[in-house]
């Protein structure tokens, strides 16, 4: 089922340190998640991500998404945090249709859209 998952070890941050498996358990595509597999804390999930940074992205251009689950990202400015540790180099300019708003603590995390809720989006 993982066969075209290749794992590999960054200097005292192994890849095995968490779970990795499909959002489907019946096939060996769409989303891969990345999940806790014994420390769920944002500060491990940093440097998770921080080694693996190349790791991730490339699973991201595999499997069109990577979805991190299960760990302590409680907020938004945690969320940034988790990010930026992925994608260092973000761009806090928006240049989208619908308004946004910046979440409180941020600089790069933005609301989906500030509209009612029955505003149809197109």
């Amino acid at each position: 089922m993982f066969s075209r998952i290749s794992f590999a070890k960054t200097a005292n941050m192994p890849i095995d340190q968490v779970t990795i498996s499909f959002l489907d358990p019946y096939q060996s595509s769409g989303p891969l998640v990345i999940s806790p597999r014994f420390d769920d804390s944002l500060s491990f999930l940093t440097q998770w991500l921080t080694a693996h940074r190349s790791y991730v992205e490339s699973q991201m251009l595999l499997h069109g998404a990577v979805l991190i689950r299960g760990f302590q990202i409680n907020d938004a400015p945690d969320f940034e945090k988790a990010i930026m540790a992925l994608q260092p180099n973000l761009s806090d300019s928006y240049r989208g249709t619908s308004p946004r708003s910046v979440f409180a603590g941020t600089k790069y995390t933005f609301s989906a859209a500030d509209v009612p809720v029955n505003y149809p989006i197109a």
